[in-house]
């Protein structure tokens, strides 16, 4: 899924509702200042009560774009979280009834370590050295499913460059469904808050052709990639 094509969407048509409201009220707002200075009255040029249904309109104007914009928000969260299968599965060929590669990821002070169910392959390393951070690998051009929790207190997956987040919780699971169309390698960190060291919680996530990825899976040995 195009997480940064979602927020694109989510975040544009935000602004331009935005925009339009603001347009619309900084114009009744200057047309009734405009009105009310040309025309001298001694007294309030109407009663509150005669503008009810205008003041009611506006009211229902308004809470009608507020609750679309949560209604977009809600559904485009809900298929970052869960995944659209059928979409994923159109953008990348997938076939009908094959499951997204699943990476479990678990968050710690101050690391992070992945575990590749149906393989005996870890991922781990120690995010205090540059040199030995973790380094998740997954498949180019397929769905992955990254199902993080957390082993303490709560921490943050985060990719800035592909603007993906998601927060990893102890007792309980994420989901985040995602593909990487090209082979490369993305620093990711910890948004979290978590403690001590939460500056040093870095890794690297890195895409490569499926052949070194079923290799790696074999093997454990780290596939050459790119640096980010």
């Amino acid at each position: 899924m195009d997480y940064r094509g979602v927020f694109d969407q989510v975040f544009g048509l935000q602004v331009w509702i935005a925009v339009g409201v603001f347009v619309l009220v900084t114009g009744l707002l200057l047309g009734a200042l405009v009105v009310n200075r040309a025309r001298r009255r001694d007294k309030l040029p109407f009663a509150a009560s005669q503008n009810n249904p205008i003041e009611i309109t506006f009211a229902v104007f308004l809470g009608g774009a507020a609750a679309f914009l949560v209604w977009l928000s809600l559904s485009n969260n809900h298929k970052l979280d869960y995944g659209d299968t059928l979409a994923v599965a159109q953008q990348t060929g997938l076939a009908p009834g094959q499951q997204p590669v699943r990476v479990d990821v678990t968050a710690f002070q101050w690391c992070w370590s992945a575990a590749y169910p149906g393989s005996s392959t870890l991922v781990s390393g120690s995010c205090a050295t540059p040199a030995d951070r973790p380094v998740i690998v997954v498949p180019q051009g397929r769905p992955v499913e990254f199902s993080l929790t957390s082993r303490d207190v709560v921490h943050a997956f985060w990719i800035p460059d592909l603007a993906v987040k998601r927060d990893a919780y102890p007792d309980h699971v994420n989901t985040l469904l995602m593909t990487f169309p090209e082979t490369g390698q993305w620093l990711g960190r910890c948004s979290e808050f978590c403690g001590t060291y939460h500056m040093d919680m870095d890794f690297y996530v890195r895409a490569v052709p499926p052949d070194q990825y079923q290799a790696f899976l074999q093997t454990g040995a780290l596939p050459a990639g790119a640096a980010a």
